[in-house]
């Protein structure tokens, strides 16, 4: 991994030395439980404010959790089950070099490493949850994983170095979502691709109105949430949910056309979004009309509107 890893300073090549990293110019970054600590400020003042808050909460709200994934196997089925986890195994290739930027407590970044000739890295700046998922990596000796403690606006790793960027649930609780798929764009390898996931504008409406009525009932009615009633997930998982999503300190909800015009402003080709992908999602699927990406956000409200409004998108950088 050394040589993927650059200082989030000034880009220089880092040398490992005992229990911590240098680079040329003299910054030096500490080595803990065979973490890389590579995590330094947002430049912008405002904004670091805003990603301490962030990384606070993440602290003690570590999501989501391993409790019932005891070996490799039951981590692969419940990829499997999920459906996203499973479209997203079958479409990386077993020899890409892998990033997860905003890895939590690194399942999906643990799950992809199963394929052992794939280079899998996870990035978070959670120590907590990367050391949930350090655990689980050295347990069962995935020794081709490995996770790095990072901040999205000054990544530890070298530009154009990666064949698959993945990023889901994470840009809505940075002060800047564009800019920060910016960044992480310049880590991709030309011709690679990026995933980016986000809270949807529509799909996200009727969990703001239940977000307002926990608010003025005092939580009196959580049983409105969809999850908060499943009978397979135990107390504690629930409470981690309700807290990720109804006290989170930042968030924002973006649309499918905003998204793609980040794409064509960044030379990024569209191929697929999650949901309404068929088949690989690395292959070119119809981009559609803005009336039509109206109609299907309104459609699910009724359906990823149960399970927090997150939504995909695909897309490949050209050369």
């Amino acid at each position: 991994m050394l040589s993927l890893l650059r200082c989030p300073q000034i880009g220089s090549l880092l040398m490992r030395e005992k229990n911590m990293l240098r680079c040329a110019e003299g910054h030096t970054y500490p080595i803990e439980n065979n973490i890389p600590l590579l995590l330094t400020p947002t430049k912008s003042p405002k904004e670091e404010e805003t990603r301490r808050k962030i990384q606070k909460f993440y602290e003690t709200v570590t999501f989501p959790g391993y409790d019932d994934i005891d070996n490799p196997s039951v981590l692969m089925d419940k990829a499997q089950k999920s459906g996203f986890g499973k479209w997203v195994d079958e479409a990386i290739s077993p020899i890409s070099t892998v990033l997860e930027v905003g890895c939590g407590t690194g399942q999906m970044t643990n799950f992809l490493g199963l394929v052992s000739t794939r280079n899998v890295i996870g990035v978070d700046q959670s120590i907590p949850s990367l050391t949930l998922g350090q655990k689980f990596k050295e347990q069962f000796e995935l020794k081709n994983v490995h996770f790095v403690q990072g901040n999205i606006f000054a990544m530890p790793i070298k530009p154009e170095s990666v064949d698959v960027l993945i990023c889901s649930g994470v840009l809505h609780h940075t002060p800047d979502p564009k800019g920060g798929y910016m960044e992480l764009l310049k880590l991709v390898k030309p011709e690679g691709h990026i995933l980016i996931g986000l809270y949807n504008t529509y799909a996200r409406i009727p969990l703001g109105i239940r977000k307002c009525i926990f608010r003025a009932t005092g939580n009196l009615f959580r049983f409105l949430d969809a999850h908060m009633r499943r009978k397979d997930v135990d107390s504690t998982k629930k409470e981690i949910w309700f807290a990720d999503q109804y006290r989170n300190p930042h968030e924002s909800w973006h649309s499918v056309d905003e998204v793609l015009r980040w794409f064509e402003e960044t030379d990024v080709e569209f191929l697929s979004c999650v949901p309404g992908a068929s088949g690989n999602l690395f292959t070119k699927h119809p981009q559609g009309s803005r009336c039509g990406h109206i109609l299907t956000q309104l459609g699910w409200i009724l359906t990823i509107g149960r399970e927090g409004g997150l939504f995909v998108l695909v897309g490949k950088k050209k050369r």
